[in-house]
């Protein structure tokens, strides 16, 4: 498809009867006579002008916008890769043509505010054949009307650019963001026992895959077990003497995002083992302060090896 060459000096024929107007939008701020002409958006055609022409056109009023956008994950690909190297804004703001030559009486795109539907394919229109974004369709997120701009903000840079990759320790970007809408679990993460989410050690990626899984929960594993696994390496097994809780799922025992119990319990070590074994040789009620049975680990003073055991005496866990 043949490229505009005309300068903007004489861009008649793209903006010939707003002139006056276009140039009363850019008071603050013009772009140099001579820049290249924009990026056209006729009868559902995108006709591509060199990136930075494009973009000088939209920083004469978008200045902090676009100087900004050039330390961002986006800017630097469309700066050094040769397949972006023609990406410019109204690759995801449809309708910038017809903005400025209204003298912005029309708005583009704004893939934060527009329908989840339309936001998104532009977004998916590079990102859907990628790997990491393949179970998109038909995710939580999706099937919920998230937008991608939801989550992400191209315009600025995120933690690991040059800009802030000195940050302080603490509650890392993503984790952030997710508790924006899963306001629930900041309470869980400031319990007393917590993955290391608050050092910004892990995030919530770690375990959760927002882009979509074929697990559950978003998971990035096929089920709890599995993701608990890939860290938690010593309870895999299998062992001799399996328990059965351990292999049926970690979260009957374990409160992942946060508990007010040790290891993430869900209750006390007590109550928590009684919830299964209400009969047994010896009950751990409530006695003396001292009792073998409710002090220090309770039930685990003596199964120590509650997750399993490979001990050829260890069917009770105790060795």
């Amino acid at each position: 498809m043949p490229v505009s060459r005309k300068p903007l000096a004489d861009a008649g024929s793209i903006v010939p009867s707003h002139t006056h107007a276009l140039r009363e939008h850019r008071s603050m701020t013009r772009p140099r006579p001579g820049i290249i002409g924009v990026v056209l958006g006729l009868a559902g055609m995108t006709l591509l002008v060199p990136r930075a022409a494009a973009q000088e056109v939209c920083a004469g009023c978008h200045q902090e916008v676009a100087s900004a956008f050039t330390n961002t994950d986006h800017g630097r690909t469309f700066a050094a890769d040769r397949v972006y190297q023609s990406a410019s804004c109204s690759n995801c703001h449809a309708g910038a043509a017809e903005h400025i030559s209204s003298g912005a009486s029309t708005k583009p795109l704004n893939p934060a505010t527009a329908q989840a539907a339309d936001a998104n394919a532009v977004c998916l229109s590079c990102h859907e054949q990628k790997p990491t974004h393949a179970s998109w369709q038909g995710s939580a997120h999706q099937l919920a009307g998230v937008r991608c701009a939801t989550c992400h903000d191209v315009h600025v840079p995120h933690d690991g650019t040059a800009v802030t990759s000195d940050r302080l320790p603490g509650v890392g970007a993503t984790t952030e963001t997710c508790l924006q809408c899963h306001g629930a679990m900041r309470a869980a993460l400031n319990a007393r026992s917590t993955h290391p989410l608050r050092d910004g050690q892990m995030d919530c990626a770690s375990c959760h895959d927002p882009h979509g899984t074929t697990g559950e929960k978003l998971l990035r594993q096929a089920s709890v077990n599995d993701l608990c696994y890939s860290c938690h390496q010593n309870t895999r097994g299998p062992f001799l003497w399996e328990h059965a809780p351990v292999r049926e799922d970690c979260a009957t025992c374990h409160r992942p995002h946060g508990s007010n119990y040790p290891s993430l319990l869900q209750a006390r070590i007590t109550q928590l083992c009684q919830s299964c074994h209400q009969q047994g040789r010896h009950q751990t009620l409530a006695s003396l302060p001292a009792s073998v049975w409710v002090a220090n680990k309770a039930c685990v003073n003596c199964h120590s090896q509650i997750h399993g055991s490979n001990h050829p005496s260890g069917p009770l866990f105790q060795r």
